[in-house]
């Protein structure tokens, strides 16, 4: 007997053996014990996640010699042929190969007739957004009123591409990529009984490099399967599929975090020598910097949004102790930028390099040193907000001048109110990101610093979230030209 890969020999062939999709079969099995079985579904979600698997069992539970029923018996001529899809009352229709419009009428020629010996005719159409404009109106009439024996299940990667008309008459059932512990959870098992030896750790990388897809997992474990008398070790899948270990990311991280641009190229080198695929580095890293954020944000609470063990975990939140949550921002934004770069340029190592040099050499604590200013809670004399909004671009060069960033954030703002030495930096909605940038305290206290030198008077500031509009106030010469031409403000440059 010639061998059987392990996504189908281990597919899973009732309700209760789709792993990772509970909230559908649960409504599901509802549907079946109560026998309200819509005429039109429509399964959507990525590849490889149980979407055929589903429409295949839910056809057996249906047509079984014991159905209605949410247990297949597996044995019967109905669930015999299903399983091996060469049932006459079960057909299944690959969408991408007859999307045609002669293909959909020979359908609704052929749903007239009654089935074979089950109890309805069920078809099974994948990848249904292939289907072209013609083929989907001529599918509408069926699909409004289909005979009682008929059962329409569509599959689809693309669910945005399904005409409306189509998805307004279908039951949906959104799929979702299955989690890393139960893909790891499910690979053990079939390892233990296919005789594989393999770690735990080569589970997880498995897992992590299928993306949430069953049927990618096994067949890297299919792959890997050949190794199985020697044992199945991380290094083995990350050779296989040149991913960048764990070490790697911790290594270049701490090389970064560091600001050891000597140490980063090191590493970064080593990585190349070891016939590691960059782009997968680049995407990997830039990841691992996410869930430094997410470690620094949220701490234990938001530990369910990183899908590693507990270990690795642990070893994130204490690397993420060792930098601000503004340069990791920063890092994530220059490894984008990098990767963007990347595309142009075909190839991706001087861009990360790049990055990298960005990230260890910039030294934003050596610009030129502004002197303290004493703040004072009296009222300053001769300053108002006018006056302010009057030298924003100005005061803005001024910060751009030591940090270009906070620079940047400000123009998404303006002066809101001033009283008492205290100025209000107004921001809308959409400009939180700049908001919460700015309130870091480092670059609060730049900006504070920058604005009592350049006003003369010692500022405090406050940012704030508004409603409302926020009008600049151009400089009077600028006004005046404003009011006497009629014109209008395209694009402001302050250059002193």
């Amino acid at each position: 007997m010639s061998y059987l890969v392990l996504a189908r020999k281990y597919r899973p062939q009732n309700f209760d053996e789709l792993q990772g999709q509970e909230h559908i079969t649960k409504i599901l099995k509802q549907a079946i014990e109560g026998n309200r079985i819509a005429h039109a579904f429509l399964f959507c979600g990525p590849r490889g996640i149980g979407k055929t698997s589903c429409a295949r069992i839910l056809a057996k539970s249906l047509n079984c010699q014991n159905g209605p029923t949410l247990k297949p018996c597996g044995s019967c001529v109905a669930c015999q042929e299903i399983t091996k899809g060469n049932s006459f009352d079960v057909i299944e229709i690959d969408g991408a190969s007859n999307r045609g419009i002669d293909e959909i009428r020979t359908l609704r020629e052929n749903v007239k007739f009654a089935p074979t010996y089950g109890r309805y005719k069920i078809y099974i159409v994948d990848e249904v957004h292939m289907l072209t404009t013609e083929a989907f109106n001529a599918l509408l009439k069926t699909l409004e009123e289909p005979p009682a024996h008929v059962i329409f299940i569509f599959a689809t990667t693309e669910a945005h591409k399904v005409p409306s008309t189509i998805l307004s008459r279908c039951q949906r059932f959104d799929f979702k990529r299955i989690s890393l512990q139960t893909i790891s959870a499910n690979l053990k098992a079939i390892s233990h009984q296919e005789g594989v030896k393999i770690d735990d750790e080569a589970l997880f990388a498995i897992a992590k490099a299928a993306g949430g897809s069953m049927r990618d997992a096994l067949g890297i474990l299919d792959q890997l399967s050949a190794l199985g008398g020697q044992g199945v070790a991380a290094a083995d899948v990350f050779s296989m599929l040149g991913m960048v270990e764990m070490e790697w990311l911790f290594a270049l991280t701490d090389a970064l975090v560091d600001k050891n641009c000597p140490q980063a190229m090191s590493v970064l080198n080593g990585i190349i020598e070891a016939g590691k695929d960059l782009k997968q580095l680049g995407k990997d890293l830039t990841e691992h910097f996410r869930h430094m954020m997410i470690a620094k944000i949220g701490g234990p609470q938001l530990n369910n949004l990183i899908d590693y063990p507990k270990a690795v975990k642990e070893r994130l939140a204490s690397q993420a102790q060792r930098i601000s949550i503004g340069a990791i921002l920063k890092v994530i934004e220059l490894l984008i930028e990098a990767q963007e770069t990347a595309r142009v340029m075909e190839t991706i190592r001087m861009p990360l390099e790049l990055a990298f040099a960005k990230i260890t050499l910039s030294q934003p604590s050596s610009a030129p040193a502004v002197p303290a200013v004493t703040m004072k809670p009296a009222a300053v004399v001769g300053l108002s907000l006018s006056a302010i909004q009057q030298q924003w671009n100005a005061l803005t060069h001024e910060v751009s001048r030591r940090k270009m960033s906070l620079a940047t954030y400000l123009q998404e703002a303006s002066a809101y109110a001033f009283k008492e030495g205290q100025l209000t930096i107004g921001f809308l909605k959409e400009h939180h990101f700049a908001k919460e940038s700015l309130e870091v305290k480092d670059n609060l206290t730049l900006v504070e610093n920058v604005f009592s030198e350049k006003l003369g008077h010692p500022v405090r500031i406050i940012l704030k979230i508004i409603d409302e509009s926020l009008p600049k106030q151009a400089q009077p010469v600028v006004q005046d030209a404003l009011e006497m031409f009629g014109g209008k403000v395209i694009k402001e440059w302050h250059n002193e």
